[in-house]
């Protein structure tokens, strides 16, 4: 009996220690399915350059989209009040229409802000070039702009299933949230804002035709190098068409100028250095990257600081206001005399007509980059 009780006993001992080794949960692991992403791509425009896609940060749906809902959404921000399309509007072309500042947490910006589209061809950000990729750009603004801070976002994001999901399809395993996801998902959903949709484009693609005002505008003056005071061109297509064609429809080269916006009587008689600031070289004092002129019906005030209300001021302004320093670009040949000065009332209205024909509302329009939470 004593034998029994102490085999009962010493039964009861083992079972109630493996009871104890056995874990209080079975944890279902996560299906894969939830971490596959759906590859997505951009299609090439008519006449524009290669497209190349970071190799570091291939485009997926689950990427652009949540992208996109970053894009808009104001918790990136210190105190959830703005969004990155708090200062870049879809209908302004993302840029601020009508604003020569923005309102950033921190007060005004220091500097218009730009539009953004056709970013995958653009080599270098924001005016002064501070920015090299995409990512970097997007680190800037979150940073500068909106005072992000990364584990206080990262928080945010986390309390929200269907952020916490599409982090996990758009980046795959590990699933978690990271600052570094953050950037690299805006930066997808920029991507994919492309605009060659434009009366311009369609005029290149044999789709429709110029009115001749329009023709003047393009062929005549923006395309037509300055000459001898007496009537040529208005010697636009240097900066913002980068060829003697239409081999590339970006209409932008990529590259920094003193356009003669402000007198400087030296080197570091500037207000604003621009790239100068950045590189640390003198010359580039008062250099600035060429703004888009796509869209640009939409895009105003002009230049970095806003200055110009309209386009026909724009046009004047190379006209006749011109201003010269020591490191005005050598495309400003009239800047000595304080511009162009040749440019009849015609040919201003002519050059204006021409630039409304890079106003693409399709792309202004395209439900693909309006707000997802407003659908």
């Amino acid at each position: 009996m004593k034998k029994l009780l102490f085999l009962l006993g010493s039964m009861l001992v083992i079972v109630f220690g493996l009871q104890q080794c056995k874990p209080d949960s079975t944890e279902i692991p996560e299906p894969e399915e939830n971490y596959k992403s759906t590859p997505d791509t951009i299609k090439r425009p008519f006449n524009f350059p290669p497209i190349n896609i970071p190799v570091d940060n291939p485009l997926s749906k689950e990427g652009v989209l949540l992208g996109r809902m970053l894009f808009y959404d104001p918790l990136l921000s210190i105190d959830s009040t703005i969004s990155c399309a708090s200062c870049h509007k879809q209908e302004n072309a993302f840029a601020d229409g009508g604003k020569a500042f923005s309102t950033s947490v921190f007060g005004l910006t220091k500097r218009n802000s730009p539009p953004l589209f056709n970013l995958v061809w653009m080599k270098d950000f924001f005016w002064d070039g501070r920015a090299k990729t995409l990512p970097q750009q997007v680190e800037d603004a979150l940073i500068h702009e909106q005072n992000f801070n990364a584990a206080m976002a990262v928080s945010k994001l986390e309390k929200d299933s269907t952020y916490v999901a599409l982090f996990k399809k758009a980046f795959g395993k590990p699933g978690n949230i990271t600052q570094q996801k953050i950037e690299k998902a805006v930066s997808q959903f920029m991507m994919t804002l492309i605009s060659a949709d434009s009366k311009f484009d369609k005029v290149m693609r044999g789709q429709a035709t110029f009115t001749q005002l329009e023709f003047d505008g393009f062929y005549n003056l923006f395309m037509k190098d300055t000459g001898n005071v007496g009537g040529f061109g208005a010697d636009c297509f240097h900066c913002h068409a980068n060829s003697s064609g239409a081999s590339n429809l970006t209409m932008m080269d990529n590259n920094f100028h003193n356009n003669g916006l402000d007198y400087a009587a030296n080197f570091n008689d500037f207000t604003d250095k621009g790239l100068g600031a950045i590189t640390g070289s003198f010359t580039d004092n008062g250099l600035f990257r060429t703004p888009h002129i796509r869209n640009i019906e939409v895009t105003g005030p002009y230049m970095r600081d806003g200055r110009f209300s309209t386009l026909e001021e724009v046009v004047e302004f190379y006209n006749s206001g011109l201003k010269l320093s020591p490191t005005v670009d050598p495309q400003m040949k009239f800047a000595h005399q304080g511009g162009i000065q040749y440019l009849s009332a015609y040919d201003k209205q002519a050059l204006v007509a021409f630039m409304k024909t890079l106003t693409d509302t399709t792309f202004l329009n395209n439900p693909k980059f309006s707000n997802p939470f407003e659908q």
